[in-house]
């Protein structure tokens, strides 16, 4: 008889949690099934057989933590209904749509509330709005789009929620010349921590409105709905590339290069350096001096909104490097974003990502150690590896707006470092292995970067994270949390406290 890892944790998990609600207190009991009863969903707890797996979150890293119950929401009615059933009870309220924070934000031992159910999408073309569900994920949105002569910038991976993406942000590869998904956002409608179901836009609490655009998902309440303004693409023709650079030096030469090409470069071209400790198959697991190739490998991928000649003469500093392998096409505008600039979905696994801004060339001796760390990472397997990108998504039309204007602080700041690790079905030793160097070598990019990072790639062991993501806005966020949620009834690690 064969048995998974995840079967197993996943059994262990439905069993334990089982005992637990035997030995509630039969008004705990009676009140999960006063909810079921009020919803338009259905609700699970933890003997039922679909609970464990409806559980899991996507990073996996959070997969033992067990909710009471699920509610399934379907209607803006039925959140309100969990809402206000969590007062009462006196129980922790978590959302969840796409289910991808980095720091187990939706997940909980309260109530679980899912979305999913509510992934519609709405498209107005005459008012050039598209209307979107709590549980819409990029995927949904993509598709109702697609084709089409409008868009909304968005993330690169399917399976985002759009709720959390904008909550935070929301950076891709449009965002140079398209802004931030938040800054797209035209208004929202959320239940709110006394309950009550109400509108955030320009006119109708402005405040909130404000706070909505950057402080996070789950601050301030549980999003129904997300009416965004489209913006018509200007290029139904875009160039995609790819480059390939291999041995520390070249590594080191290109990886500045496009550094700094990208700090002056047009609205119009964006992309991001990547390397990995993943090693191909034949080679050794400790490189030689002098890394031979094939390994280490940057990869430098992009788009460029206009025609290949062009998009090629604004990357010439980096093509006369002399990439080992290079791509460039002309795609339709659609056909990039599903087939070239969309990542893979990945099997479940576990992950810890950290961030800081750089707005000025990082140094070569830098770059080198970052080469020198990245191969010296734990893992270098498909199943446990660490990697270093830097993410060349800001700066352009994402700082033409004033950093008060919306809780989206970063609005001069401009590429963005991220050390990661995944790791899937690894033993304790080796996740530990891969979190101490996530710290490490956090430690050693804040030594030359901005002191700010990414809210929306939130990282665990932060310990600035209050003014590392919302800097002189904290201030501001914790008096709207004060008036629409005073007795913090929306929290989690890392959210804004009243």
């Amino acid at each position: 008889m064969s048995f998974s890892r995840r079967e197993f944790i996943a059994t262990g998990a439905a069993v334990g949690a089982g005992l637990v609600l035997a030995n509630c207190s039969d008004s705990a009991s009676s009140g999960i099934k006063d909810l079921q009863a009020r919803l338009t969903g259905s609700v699970l707890v933890p003997r039922d057989p679909r609970f464990a797996e409806e559980n899991l979150p996507a990073n996996d890293r959070y997969e033992s933590v067990t909710p009471m119950a699920i509610a399934f929401c379907e209607t803006p009615e039925d959140i309100q209904t969990c809402v206000r059933w969590c007062l009462r009870e006196g129980v922790q309220p978590i959302a969840r749509g796409g289910g991808h924070s980095y720091i187990g934000a939706s997940t909980t031992d309260g109530l679980l509330i899912k979305t999913t159910a509510m992934n519609t999408v709405t498209v107005d073309s005459r008012a050039q709005t598209v209307t979107v569900g709590a549980g819409a994920v990029n995927a949904n949105l993509l598709s109702a789009l697609r084709s089409g002569p409008l868009m909304v910038p968005i993330g690169t991976c399917p399976s985002v929620g759009v709720t959390g993406l904008t909550l935070g942000g929301g950076i891709g590869d449009n965002s140079r010349w398209a802004g931030m998904t938040c800054d797209h956002l035209e208004s929202t409608r959320l239940v709110v921590a006394n309950g009550d179901i109400v509108e955030a836009s320009a006119t109708e609490n402005p405040d909130l409105f404000w706070a909505l655009r950057g402080a996070a998902g789950g601050n301030f309440g549980i999003n129904t709905s997300l009416t965004f303004r489209l913006l018509e693409i200007p290029k139904q023709t875009i160039t995609v590339y790819g480059m390939r650079f291999t041995g520390k030096e070249a590594i080191v030469a290109a990886w500045s290069a496009f550094d700094r090409l990208m700090l002056g470069a047009s609205d119009e071209l964006s992309g991001f350096t990547g390397i990995t400790n993943v090693k191909p198959p034949g080679v050794e697991n400790k490189p030689a001096p002098g890394y031979p190739a094939p390994f280490p490998v940057l990869s430098i991928d992009g788009c460029f909104q206009g025609d290949e000649n062009t998009a090629r003469a604004a990357l010439a500093p980096v093509l006369e490097l002399r990439p080992t392998d290079v791509i460039f096409g002309e795609m339709d505008y659609w056909s990039a974003q599903l087939n070239w600039l969309a990542v893979a979905e990945m099997p479940k696994h576990g992950l810890e990502e950290c961030s800081r801004f750089t707005n000025s060339p990082i140094s070569l001796d830098h770059l080198a150690e970052l080469v020198d760390r990245v191969l010296a990472a734990p893992g270098g397997t498909e199943d446990a590896n660490a990697e270093v990108r830097l993410m060349c998504w800001s700066g352009g039309r994402t700082n033409r707006i004033a950093a008060d204007a919306t809780a989206y602080v970063h609005r001069s700041d401009n590429h963005l470092l991220r050390p990661a690790v995944w790791w899937r079905d690894q033993p304790d030793s080796m996740q530990r292995d891969l979190l101490a160097w996530t710290g490490d070598t956090f430690g050693f990019i804040s030594t030359f970067t901005q002191p700010g990072s990414f809210q929306n790639w939130p990282y665990a062991a932060q310990k600035d994270w209050q003014q590392a993501y919302y800097g002189a806005n904290f201030d501001r966020l914790r008096q709207i949390k004060q008036r629409y949620d005073p007795s913090n009834l929306f929290h989690y690690a890392q959210s804004i406290p009243v």
